[in-house]
């Protein structure tokens, strides 16, 4: 495998849209971007959260429309969809929460444009909120990230189209790669395994029901601008013939991967024959397989300290089945399998390489060896990706130091709280002014077109109406005073929150 060079950084290859490395003069001729070039510009992290009881309900298969609603007065009857309200932004009026303050705060304090009527919550209505939504442990949560995660919750893009297409295009967004979860109390129709489940074991038969309804309403919302949208397709995990129908189903939609449950107790192993005919259907689609921040195990994360142990195990979970993966021979199996761990940061993968480099070459890794024939730091530079989202500075430089350009991507985590909206353009600035333009573009969204398969042509179009120019991203970006400390994407320390 040709890779870059340690002195110089420079990226070798590329992922192609079939799965296969090539090196990059072979694709594009490579050059320097001059300062009025844009950059083309693709979140490999951003969220939907269609109204359950508004949007999905005509996706319901006629048999199962009884239990349809059923779910949704059970899921009234906790006090969810009370969140989407008129308080959404009014049509014309810029969305702007920046740098960590909450709308209401601006409001008060009349410092910068934006729609000042939204309710400020009390701390004991921010706190049922972050339990409705799906926010673990909000009695330990600070008032003003809640309130700043009820404000992005009313994000009309979340649900409408335009709305989402106007905010990617006033954040030189050419593209995203879409999951669910908006943190706005919506649920999949009968999940009891997803971040935000509302139903009870009740509803397990029903679980392919719900995703049928989620990813046909999911296909339907990308079909409106499908060179600007990568969708992520739910599968129904408690019935592997189903996962593999509807794998088939969403390849044939225009959907570009699935999302994968992280590993938990009552799932098998990934490395379990089970999950042999998924890998086997993405591989043959050409799928994508993603996993997001938060999902796995989640242990009772109670008493003190228990929003701080949740945070800090969050990202692991959801990495851990890269390991099983590698180990177990999928990638050997699939070569064009591709593995995406989204919402995580990635100052672990040089250690996590290095590790399971040292597992395979050591006395412990005979048995290994045997059936795995090459090591597990080439299967994570072919075939695993990191979705860096809210990418800071120090990432970058851990990228290129690593040699790992070509497999972290960046992404906004449209509309979270903890993400970049509606700052992304400057957070693109904070992280990448001191970056070359050839590694940069990589970050940005070249690695991205090709994993997930999307249009360069037309999104090239795109991004020269929108995009960042190499210079606006060039142009370092200072923090205000008085920004909120702990904005991960504006993060300066070593650790991942600071």
């Amino acid at each position: 495998m040709c890779l870059a060079s340690r002195s110089g950084g420079a990226p070798k290859r590329v992922v192609t849209s079939e799965g296969k490395f090539m090196a990059e003069e072979s694709l594009r001729p490579a050059s320097d971007m001059s300062a009025d070039d844009r950059y083309v510009v693709v979140s490999i992290d951003s969220h939907v959260g269609p109204s359950v009881k508004e949007q999905l309900r005509e996706y319901c298969e006629a048999e199962y429309l009884d239990d349809f609603d059923r779910f949704v007065c059970e899921m009234e009857s906790q006090g969810l969809l009370h969140w989407r309200s008129s308080e959404a932004s009014k049509a014309g009026a810029k969305e702007s929460w920046s740098l960590g303050k909450s709308m209401a705060e601006r409001g008060k304090a009349n410092t910068k444009q934006g729609n000042a009527a939204v309710k400020e919550l009390g701390q004991e209505e921010a706190e049922r909120f972050g339990q409705q939504a799906g926010i673990r442990n909000a009695d330990q949560v600070g008032a003003r990230f809640l309130q700043r995660s009820y404000e992005h919750s009313l994000a009309p893009g979340l649900q409408d189209h335009d709305a989402r297409i106007r905010d990617m295009n006033e954040q030189g967004v050419a593209a995203d790669v879409i999951f669910h979860g908006g943190l706005n109390g919506q649920s999949i129709p009968f999940s009891t395994t997803g971040l935000i489940s509302w139903g009870d074991s009740a509803y397990n038969n029903l679980e392919p029901v719900g995703v049928r309804i989620y990813n046909r309403w999911l296909a339907d919302f990308c079909s409106q601008a499908p060179e600007r949208h990568a969708g992520i397709a739910h599968i129904p995990i408690s019935d592997p013939e189903a996962c593999v129908r509807e794998i088939e189903w969403a390849a044939a939609a225009g959907l570009k991967g699935i999302n994968l449950p992280a590993p938990r107790g009552d799932f098998p192993m990934l490395n379990d024959p089970a999950w042999e005919p998924i890998w086997a259907a993405c591989a043959d689609t050409g799928l994508s397989v993603n996993t997001h921040g938060g999902g796995g195990e989640h242990y009772p994360y109670v008493g003190p300290g228990a929003q701080a142990m949740y945070m800090m195990e969050t990202p692991f979970r959801t990495r851990r089945g890269l390991w099983v993966m590698i180990f177990s021979g999928v990638f050997d199996r699939y070569p064009n399998l591709k593995l995406v761990l989204t919402e995580q940061w990635m100052d672990w993968a040089p250690s996590a390489m290095a590790d399971m480099d040292g597992l395979y070459n050591g006395p412990t890794g005979v048995a290994i060896r045997k059936t795995l024939p090459k090591p597990p730091s080439e299967y994570f530079r072919q075939n695993c990706f990191i979705g860096a989202s809210f990418m800071s500075n120090g990432e970058a430089h851990l990228a290129l130091e690593h040699d790992l350009t070509l497999n972290v991507m960046w992404g906004d985590d449209y509309p979270h709280a903890e993400g970049t909206w509606p700052d992304t353009r400057e957070a693109m600035r904070f992280t990448f002014s001191d970056i070359d333009p050839k590694y940069t573009r990589h970050f940005l969204g070249d690695t991205a077109i090709d994993l997930y398969g999307l249009d360069r042509a037309k999104l090239t179009k795109v991004a020269a109406d929108i995009g960042p120019t190499a210079a606006e991203v060039a142009t370092p970006y200072t923090l205000p005073e008085d920004a909120v400390v702990g904005l991960y994407a504006f993060r300066t320390g070593p650790g991942i929150f600071i």
